[in-house]
């Protein structure tokens, strides 16, 4: 049933194109009326996710043949085209009328709007950051999200899938769902097709993980990231980081990122009737709950308990807690995403446990992560991988005994997961004896056992301490869903360094 990005273009995308808007065609339609087309050409274009790309594309062709500078602006691909080509586009893509679609085409049109909103926040941005070409970075944002029109566009019905599972209860997160549908994230699948479809530079760079860190891609991810989380709500604690890190970018105040933001989101309303969506400007409106900048706010004073001894306080000092840790989505889809890759050459097992420990720790919020491998004589669990948000030298070295048989003995038999809480815990009495509790210094976990081939591997344990409300089903379904991709890493591994070498 799943496909790798590539096979997928081949089945659903060869000779086919991205809706352009109802609205671009009839702009279209009007320019010869203008007294200077060109004028206006970019502006309607640049509103338009799937004319943007055809231009790009139809462009690009062209200078592949004549083997002149790749074209990345809109601008220069309009001068290269001319104005003949640029008003055929809506002759040559299929068009989207908000006012006609059905439930898929709306799907479709909210890609389209959250682009259209991120691409106007991040040419903002771009100009304050003095960028030689905003326009670059407004094509590059705008066609960010590229998998996930293609998936509207030509599998609608698998693109409602994963939006469904993205949304209600146990929710799983946009990456997971994109795997258990697709077999693939839409991040891959833009990849892809930026490759197909030709388009610049600085979207190839903005989809590759390790450019993360650079100025200007960062402009696009955050940019991307603050449309996406204004669908939800503008005054989230998401929001508000994000509305931080943007003002540590752009050297400004919180105040002042606050207010350029907004503007820019006015600015992408205007257009809203091209989209026929509700703008995210429309969220502002709601009155924002009183708001704690915990930069300004005194520090809280706690009074410390009487400490009776020296090896008392050595003990207190062992479990001092670090600030509280903060899940972070972007590091989770990195990790997913790193783990559903096939990479030349596979990654090593300790490599695939480092990554997914870093994922279920930072990505997660889980305050203590361990990856424990199984010793060669079965008999006990001995830490490998250990991530906590806590200065404790028990848990970093994490041992545990399978006999007399527990919990865990019984967990690394066959591959399974367990979350033990407040509902369960007195099913499992029997097989949570008191030593047991007392060694994890916690009531409330999560646990996986990994198997490679039918072979005990060992076992990922997450807590949160003593906090247990941080653990819910979201996050259990998460760490089952990181679990279950470690397990298929790990046998891609084995079975990749079981082959025969091959002769020359």
């Amino acid at each position: 049933m799943n496909e790798n990005p590539k096979r997928w273009i081949d089945n659903w995308v060869k000779n086919r194109n991205l809706p352009a808007l109802q609205r671009t065609a009839a702009d279209l339609d009007t320019l010869s009326c203008s007294d200077d087309p060109f004028e206006h050409l970019p502006d309607i274009i640049h509103r338009d996710p799937g004319a943007t790309c055809h231009v790009f594309t139809s462009a690009n062709s062209v200078q592949h043949q004549h083997f002149s500078m790749p074209v990345t602006t809109v601008e220069h691909a309009a001068m290269m085209l001319g104005l003949d080509r640029m008003r055929a586009i809506a002759d040559a893509l299929p068009v989207l009328d908000p006012a006609t679609t059905g439930e898929n085409g709306k799907g479709l049109l909210s890609v389209y709007s959250r682009a259209y909103h991120a691409a106007t926040q991040a040419s903002a941005w771009a100009r304050l950051r003095a960028d030689m070409v905003p326009w670059e970075v407004f094509a590059a944002t705008l066609l960010l999200d590229l998998g996930e029109m293609a998936a509207w566009s030509f599998q609608p019905e698998k693109a409602g899938e994963v939006d469904d599972l993205t949304h209600g209860t146990g929710v799983q997160s946009r990456e997971s769902a994109q795997l258990h549908v697709f077999g693939f994230t839409y991040r891959a699948l833009s990849a892809e097709l930026a490759s197909f479809w030709k388009l610049p530079l600085l979207v190839h760079d903005a989809l590759d993980h390790e450019n993360s860190g650079k100025p200007r891609i960062k402009v696009i991810l955050l940019a991307n990231a603050i449309a996406r989380a204004a669908e939800q709500n503008w005054y989230s604690d998401t929001m508000i980081a994000h509305i931080d890190e943007g003002a540590g970018l752009l050297h400004l105040s919180y105040t002042e990122m606050v207010n350029v933001i907004h503007q820019a989101t006015l600015s992408a309303a205007r257009e809203w009737q091209a989209f026929g969506i509700v703008p995210a400007a429309a969220g502002l409106t709601v009155t924002p709950p009183p708001r704690v900048d915990r930069r300004l706010a005194p520090p809280v004073c706690v009074k410390k308990p009487h400490i009776e001894s020296a090896d008392a306080a050595g003990k207190e000092q062992q479990h001092a807690v670090e600030p509280q840790l903060a899940a972070q989505p972007e590091i989770l889809e990195q990790t997913i995403c790193w783990l559903s890759e096939e990479h030349d050459p596979p990654p090593t097992l300790p490599a695939i446990v480092k990554q997914a420990v870093q994922g279920l720790h930072k990505g997660l919020g889980l305050y203590r992560v361990v990856f424990a491998i199984c010793t060669p004589d079965k008999r006990s669990l001995k830490a490998r991988v250990v991530r906590s948000s806590e200065k404790s030298a028990e848990f970093s070295q994490f041992h545990m005994d399978l006999a007399p048989p527990h919990l865990f003995t019984r967990l690394m038999e066959k591959p399974a997961s367990i979350w033990i809480n407040d509902d369960n815990r007195a099913k499992y009495k029997e097989l949570l004896p008191t030593s047991l509790l007392d060694s994890l210094d916690a009531d409330s976990f999560f646990a996986s056992s990994m198997f490679i081939d039918g072979r005990p591997v060992g076992m990922f344990y997450c807590d949160c301490h003593r906090d247990s409300s941080n653990l819910n089903e979201a996050c259990y379904s998460e760490f089952q869903h990181v679990c279950e991709f470690v397990a298929t890493a790990m046998e891609r591994f084995d079975r990749q360094s079981t082959k025969p070498c091959q002769k020359q």
